[in-house]
């Protein structure tokens, strides 16, 4: 690719989002690059930064020894462990696939692999629900000083009312970035897809 066609595709970008301005094969392929890369990095900080809570999480909570430690926080401690270790794991796969895009493929392959690349799809993100599920736990573990049913449901309910909204406003902030960021980059790659095939 030679500097022009680069700086045409950074232009395009610059003055708009819309997939339909993505017709130049090489402007578009600019941009597939420039994401990839940015989500390489984004994957590779989130992956690390788990690898180190779960070290902080594991010292502080699992294996100190300090016998005034409550089990509730070990319990609450054990379910923040594993929560992010789901997460390092899913970051680790992301940055994998991400680090091992493909470029030199045929323009239908690369296409239809950015297009499932960049797609946002439920079944994607269904792994991190049972690390959401671990932090609620243990968020609800550790607000609890009394096994008793009316305690349990009332510490349940407090942490709901703050924690289900909060993952509520990050779901949405995703979607709001992907809709942005990476929709345009999907949309034009399932168009010049479509041309190819006709």
């Amino acid at each position: 690719m030679n500097t022009d066609n680069k700086k045409a595709g950074k232009e395009i970008l610059k003055n708009s989002n819309d997939a339909n301005n993505f017709n130049d094969m090489n402007a578009l392929m600019t941009r597939f690059k420039e994401e990839d890369n940015r989500n390489t990095r984004k994957m590779k900080f989130f992956k690390w930064l788990f690898l180190v809570m779960i070290i902080i999480y594991t010292a502080l909570f699992i294996v100190n020894p300090d016998p005034s430690l409550a089990m509730r926080y070990r319990i609450s401690g054990l379910c923040f462990v594993s929560a992010f270790t789901l997460f390092a794991v899913f970051f680790k796969k992301y940055h994998s696939d991400f680090r091992k895009v493909d470029y030199s493929v045929s323009s239908f392959e690369m296409l239809n692999q950015a297009a499932k690349r960049y797609d946002l799809t439920f079944s994607r993100y269904l792994f991190m629900l049972p690390s959401i599920l671990l932090i609620d736990a243990a968020l609800v573990v550790s607000e609890i000083s009394e096994w008793t049913t009316v305690i349990l449901l009332n510490r349940i309910l407090y942490v709901q009312v703050f924690y289900i909204p909060i993952m509520l406003i990050s779901a949405f902030t995703g979607y709001l970035i992907w809709r942005r960021k990476q929709k345009p980059l999907r949309d034009a790659a399932l168009r010049l897809l479509e041309e190819l095939k006709g």
